[in-house]
Order: structure tokens, then sequence, then C-alpha cells
């Protein structure tokens, strides 16, 4: 019974996932960048997040950063806390990462190789806290 809720549950996320996506690309509005939140479970490898601890929090947006080429997206960490690390994973197999922290690790920009459909992921490490914050958000480019 447990394994037959859990393929629901993995083919309501998918459902999900597939239907917000073809729902934002069919608005046929101008080049843009629409970042939401991704539903646990959804991509490869699952979506999960840990948003808070100690007393950190992690979140982010994207916006695109051109008005010509949507590909290109300047990310926006709005973590809580003191990093010590950011680590972030684009959705198209790149990251960026260091312990330095600078504002190209805080608001890196990123180009993507084409448009479509994306799951990043935000990854730190604060001062005082022994543990990794993360979050996943969905991207849609066109």
């Amino acid at each position: 019974m447990k394994n037959n809720r859990k393929s629901i549950l993995k083919i309501t996320v998918s459902v999900f996932t597939v239907l917000m996506v073809l729902a934002l690309l069919s608005q046929g509005v101008c080049a843009k960048c629409i970042v939401t939140k991704t539903p646990l479970g959804a991509g490869t490898p699952p979506a999960t997040q840990r948003l808070t601890g100690g007393n950190n929090r992690i979140d982010y947006t994207a916006v695109a950063a051109s008005r010509t080429d949507p590909r290109i997206v300047r990310f926006k960490d709005l973590s809580k806390g003191k990093e010590t690390y950011i680590r972030w994973d684009f959705g198209d197999g790149t990251h960026k990462q260091g312990t330095k922290i600078t504002s190209s690790l805080k608001y890196p920009v990123h180009k993507y190789s084409k448009t479509g459909f994306y799951i990043s992921c935000l990854t730190i490490k604060c001062k005082g806290y022994n543990g990794k914050l993360w979050v996943h958000k969905s991207i849609v480019i066109r």
C-alpha cells in the first residue's frame, strides 16, 4: 500500500510539473525568466529542501539579465545568516561554488545554452551552524 502511495505521489508531482511548464510556455509573451518553487520530489535527483537551521534561512530568486537574450539569468541570494559556503547548481549540469563570499557568488549571472525548463538549487553553510541549508527552484526560460 505504501509503494502505491509513493507511486501516486510521484505521478502527481510529475503531472503537476508538466502542466505548470506547459501553461507557462503557452502564454506567448516576449522572452522572460519565470521562477517558481519546485514541487518536492520533482526532477532528477528529486527536489528537496531544508530552508532553516539555527537562526539561518535560505531563499533565492532569478530574473532575466538581458532584454534581448532570455538565456542570461541573474540569480540573487536572499538568504539570512553569515554564509561561509555557497553552491549554485543551475540545473543544466553546471555549478558555481566557493568559500570566499563575493558578489559573484551572492548574485551570479549564468547563461543557459538554450531556453527551456531547469531545476536550480542553492546550497549554503552558515557560521554557527554545522549543517547545510538548500532549496530548489524551477526556472522556465523562454
